[in-house]
């Protein structure tokens, strides 16, 4: 009887899957690490160590390709990859790539970044790659 619980239990310990999972518009979705609470209709999720981000339906809206994502903030947040910032908006579209040292906080659309002990200005006017302007550049 003891070698049945045994078994028993190794089966059961060994076929655990450690993936979370989630009912998310009628589908259960596994694969990622970790699903986070949804706020604003999106939820954060790590898959594979990577942060990206799913909506109601469960559908990525953001693929997890970064090492971090800080909270949106006008349509737009930071992200970071091995230590470097970028910025992207809503829809995942690389606003500026992850390539900065710092990357200051937007006022009246001008944001002040750092790279490699460099200071750039860049203006940002909208939300997508198109209404970025290099003013000083610090890109090489």
């Amino acid at each position: 009887m003891r070698i049945l619980l045994l078994i028993a239990a190794f089966v059961c310990i060994f076929s655990f899957d450690t993936s979370a999972q989630k009912r998310v518009g009628g589908k259960m979705l596994k694969g990622y690490d970790v699903i986070y609470p949804f706020k604003n209709g999106r939820a954060k999720v790590i898959k594979n160590g990577k942060m990206g981000f799913i909506d109601m339906q469960g559908e990525e809206v953001i693929k997890p390709e970064f090492d971090q994502i800080y909270p949106f903030e006008k349509g737009v947040a930071r992200v970071e990859n091995v230590g470097l910032l970028g910025l992207i908006n809503e829809q995942g579209e690389i606003l500026l790539d992850p390539i900065y040292d710092y990357i200051g906080t937007s006022k009246e659309g001008l944001v002040i970044v750092t790279r490699k002990g460099k200071k750039g200005l860049i203006k940002i006017t909208g939300p997508s790659p198109e209404f970025v302007e290099y003013l000083v550049d610090v890109r090489d």
